[in-house]
């Protein structure tokens, strides 16, 4: 381990312990030079043993982490995630998949298709996503008490979060979220048919 990724890890871990309840952009933007020093990949896989709701309150208030990142540094956050934990193996809250319920809840992009297409990502934490995106599927869509909370001041403000979903849009390597749930949940079931073929 090198002198860096020490320091980044004594950097999460402060941040961890110390953040009480509030979180939000006040609370981080007292790291944002420290933060701004180390790649969103290598701290995101850091941060997938805390809880689900610690780490999306992070990202929520770190847009300068995220606003400006390309589909292809997303793959690589993905990479950086996996082999996936076992969705469930102790909590619904896992931050495991913090990733791509991100992308998908507040970005509206179809991260599940992405993962999917990457060739190196193996069959079984394909299936392990489906299996997750599955069972959360109702809380992969943004409520009004959500987009209430995008104000810049609780969290990143909804047009910061507009920027960055046009920009990955515009690339045309990934796709809106169109689905409704229940459409979503006919997609999940579809695609770990196809998962299954695959794997006789």
């Amino acid at each position: 381990m090198t002198n860096k990724q020490q320091d980044m890890i004594n950097l999460l871990n402060e941040m961890y312990w110390n953040e009480e309840y509030s979180g939000g952009i006040d609370y981080f933007n007292q790291f944002i030079n420290e933060l701004k020093k180390y790649d969103l990949a290598e701290i995101l896989a850091y941060q997938a043993k805390f809880p689900f709701l610690y780490v999306l309150s992070f990202l929520l208030s770190t847009p300068f982490l995220w606003v400006n990142q390309s589909v292809r540094n997303w793959v690589t956050i993905m990479s950086a995630l996996n082999p996936r934990p076992k969705p469930f193996k102790s909590d619904i809250d896992d931050a495991g998949y913090i990733d791509v319920h991100f992308l998908c809840k507040y970005l509206r992009v179809n991260a599940i298709e992405l993962f999917l297409q990457q060739e190196n990502f193996s069959n079984k934490d394909k299936e392990k996503l489906l299996l997750y995106s599955n069972k959360v599927a109702v809380s992969l869509f943004m409520n009004e008490l959500d987009i209430e909370f995008l104000d810049g001041e609780n969290f990143v403000h909804l047009e910061q979060i507009e920027v960055a979903r046009l920009n990955l849009i515009s690339s045309g390597k990934i796709h809106e979220l169109k689905h409704t749930e229940d459409e979503l949940r006919e997609y999940i079931q579809k695609e770990l048919k196809v998962l299954s073929i695959v794997d006789e």
